[in-house]
């Protein structure tokens, strides 16, 4: 089947009654059936052509993950046209930059508060002339002359339906094109505007097919849960792509905040997350072992270390020893099934990671539980793959292997490039950037890549972030921040040093240790951490890994900041990753304070 949606139309048709989408409501657990999701998608994509929506236009959507995203997204690529969704915390000024960009006929906004978020906190902007009507999901049509609730449209839509003569599902599919632009994905960037990038069908389509034979999924037997924002690759290659694929239950997390009570509320099969968010759920265990106390806290440490033996030799290829296999059956029913559990992990069979690169520590410690993170590494303008870890198979630090189907080779300069059905199909209004992106087909991904002796893929960073000193010495600063995160106290780490005599670092602290200090009442107001002991903590962990390093990459100097870098203040993107070039600016002037003979 050429489409996600020809997949969705013969799901509803051969199980109808399937469990599809669940959804909070109330604090309970709502279902939508194979048949109920079809079915809204068909009418929402009949009242949406009724209002004027054709092939020629765009729409876009504003909201959280739920249901009504994904309804709304299909039905607009169902008539033909596109759909573009905005990152949930995306600023007031991206917002105004892609409604423009896509000239959007069609806005879907979750409620009032995301509405809101259009004219920005002073109220500098207003929705575009472009924009003819706006969908509300929750139904408050106070917010603006142009709004319809959802449940309008869906009404209008079952009108239209019952019509004599009315499209049909069918008919919208015979009209597809699986190879033109449908999804409209806007990278978040880490300098610059948001670039639409273009996928057709048939991208999302052969990638989630990739993805599933790959990873060797289970058909028709999973649930997902659905987190990540919507508007990103890795959730929409797993909630649309790799969900209509396998016939996936998605449930939809209420809001962003509540991922941590919900998540084990639903337990799902198969989880996506990004590095940060593993890292969040590793840090908290660990910080809960570190405060306990007595026989628990014992218990617990014996716990780990006896899954961590374990895991070890089975990566090692080889058997564990009798008497640790005899107490991984004890400390797995007294404390690491307790812990998945816990974490909603209790029912995984499958755990990804994408958007970046999973530090080997934090593979390592999941794997202490019983549990195997697997790693997707790929980009928006790659449909989210190109290459993959397999299952059982030691690949801690690296991403695995080039999926079959996919053409790939390292530029001389370690630059990772791929060709094939997975490449986008260019950047929406851009045809500089898109020609600058691809040359004969072949994407330029920008990121840098070595070999190891498994032949396994090591990413070395982005060619962009490569950091230069004075004295011409080229450093990837990722494979060091990364060695340097394995402390326990170490959040994150920004290397610093680009046309500069040496390297050094800004880093952050865990927000277990921070709230430590705050309880302490060492946190002041001032940017830095300048206690001595804290200081003399995290010296002890950057003068470790320092010995390991040649004196080009070593940390000369470092600060420790009394906060971790965050998405609202502009220094990370939607998926977590460092924004380098507004972290250097707006800590200007506390790293010139560590070159001080410039």
């Amino acid at each position: 089947m050429s489409t996600v949606l020809h997949r969705l139309e013969q799901w509803a048709n051969e199980s109808p009654d399937a469990p599809a989408q669940r959804f909070k409501s109330q604090g309970e657990w709502k279902t939508l059936t194979a048949r109920e999701y079809r079915d809204r998608v068909h009418h929402l994509a009949l009242f949406l052509e009724s209002r004027g929506f054709d092939a020629s236009q765009v729409g876009a959507i504003l909201s959280y993950n739920c249901p009504q995203w994904v309804h709304v997204d299909l039905a607009a690529l169902l008539v033909g046209g596109k759909s573009a969704g905005l990152y949930p915390n995306s600023t007031a000024k991206d917002i105004q930059y892609i409604l423009n960009h896509t000239e959007a006929t069609l806005l879907s906004v979750q409620n009032k508060e995301y509405f809101q978020k259009i004219s920005g906190e002073k109220g500098e902007y207003s929705v575009p002339d472009s924009v003819s009507w706006i969908l509300v999901f929750d139904g408050d049509t106070s917010i603006s002359p142009k709004a319809i609730s959802y449940e309008q449209a869906l009404a209008e839509g079952r009108a239209l339906a019952g019509q004599p003569g009315a499209k049909t599902f069918a008919d919208y599919l015979a009209k597809i094109d699986p190879r033109a632009g449908a999804f409209l994905i806007y990278t978040s960037g880490t300098t610059g505007n948001p670039k639409g990038a273009m996928l057709s069908h048939d991208n999302l389509a052969y990638t989630a097919d990739m993805a599933v034979k790959y990873w060797n999924l289970p058909f028709a037997r999973g649930t997902m849960f659905s987190f990540l924002p919507l508007c990103h690759i890795a959730e929409k290659l797993q909630c649309v792509g790799a969900g209509l694929t396998q016939r996936y239950t998605v449930n939809f997390c209420s809001k962003f905040e509540n991922v941590s009570s919900e998540l084990p509320e639903v337990q799902p099969t198969l989880l996506l997350c990004v590095p940060r968010l593993w890292e969040k759920m590793m840090e908290g265990v660990m910080a809960k072992v570190r405060g306990g106390k007595g026989a628990k806290k014992k218990l617990a440490e014996w716990a780990l270390a006896v899954g961590a033996r374990v895991a070890q030799a089975k990566y090692a290829q080889r058997a564990p020893s009798a008497l640790d296999a005899l107490q991984l059956k004890l400390a797995d029913k007294l404390v690491l099934g307790k812990v998945r559990a816990a974490l909603g992990l209790g029912k995984a069979e499958v755990l990804a990671s994408g958007a970046a690169a999973l530090a080997p520590h934090i593979s390592t410690w999941f794997r202490a539980l019983g549990l195997e993170i697997l790693e997707d590494f790929g980009q928006t303008e790659s449909t989210g793959v190109i290459c993959m870890t397999e299952p059982g198979i030691e690949s801690a630090g690296t991403v695995g292997k080039p999926v079959p189907g996919v053409e790939f080779k390292l530029a001389e300069d370690g630059e990772i490039l791929t060709r094939g059905r997975h490449v986008f199909v260019g950047y929406y209004k851009d045809k500089a950037a898109t020609e600058a992106a691809l040359e004969d087909g072949w994407l330029h991904t920008g990121d840098l890549g070595e070999w190891n002796d498994r032949g396994q893929l090591k990413i070395r960073g982005r060619k962009k972030e490569i950091l230069k000193t004075s004295g011409g010495k080229m450093i990837a600063p990722l494979p060091i921040e990364e060695r340097l995160k394995a402390a326990e106290i170490i959040s994150q780490v920004c290397m610093v040093g680009d046309g500069r005599k040496y390297l050094s670092a800004l880093i952050t602290l865990t927000e277990g240790k921070l709230a430590e200090l705050k309880e302490r009442g060492a946190l002041s107001s001032d940017a830095a951490i300048t206690s001595a002991e804290v200081v003399s903590q995290v010296k002890v962990h950057v003068d470790a890994l320092n010995a390991e390093l040649a004196s080009f990459e070593q940390i000369k100097r470092f600060t420790v900041l009394g906060r971790e870098f965050s998405v609202q203040d502009g220094e990370m993107t939607p998926t977590l990753k460092m924004k380098r070039n507004v972290i250097e600016q707006r800590f200007r002037g506390t790293i010139d304070e560590m070159y001080p003979a410039e």
